[in-house]
């Protein structure tokens, strides 16, 4: 009984630990069951937003900081997507830059003509409530408000999993 139960502890945690060295984005089947995801805050122009205000919506959330190069080189595609997917989709930026830094912020959303909303978290509530472990990671979240997929690290230009999975997202209805 104790050998059986050994086994098949040392069973769960190899696949536990194959699964974690997949790489760092997850499928729709692998996060389904995800819990809805709360947050809220202002954006850089001083509006309150919240996920709730999304509902029935895809929605991308992009957690990234000015001081981030790979955040700003994902900038361009975020700003292409959120415009691509019609009324049922939005892309959601947070910054977790401190207030020192919100005019970089600015400055870096004028001059990649960043017109989606974007908070400023600079109490890192985002790390917390998106599971975050670097920068930028994304999360798609679904109409329910369920964590579909997520990305940590850049979304490239043409990215076919990121596409694959919001169209899936929008799809699903």
């Amino acid at each position: 009984m104790v050998a059986t139960m050994r086994r098949t502890l040392i069973a769960l945690l190899l696949v536990g630990a194959a699964c974690e060295g997949k790489g760092t984005t997850s499928s729709e089947a692998s996060v389904a069951l995800e819990p809805s995801v709360r947050f809220e805050g202002k954006t850089t122009d001083g509006k309150d937003v919240s996920l709730a205000d999304y509902e029935g919506k895809v929605v991308l959330v992009n957690v990234w900081a000015s001081w981030c190069g790979p955040c700003k080189k994902e900038l361009p595609e975020l700003q292409k997507m959120h415009h691509a997917y019609g009324d049922d989709f939005a892309v959601l930026g947070v910054s977790i830059d401190k207030a020192r830094n919100h005019q970089a912020v600015r400055g870096l959303m004028r001059q990649f003509g960043i017109d989606y909303p974007v908070v400023l978290d600079t109490d890192g509530l985002s790390v917390q409530a998106f599971g975050v472990q670097g920068y930028p990671t994304s999360v798609l979240i679904d109409r329910n408000g369920v964590i579909r997929w997520r990305r940590e690290g850049i979304i490239e230009p043409g990215d076919t999993e990121a596409q694959t999975a919001i169209r899936a997202a929008i799809e699903a209805g």
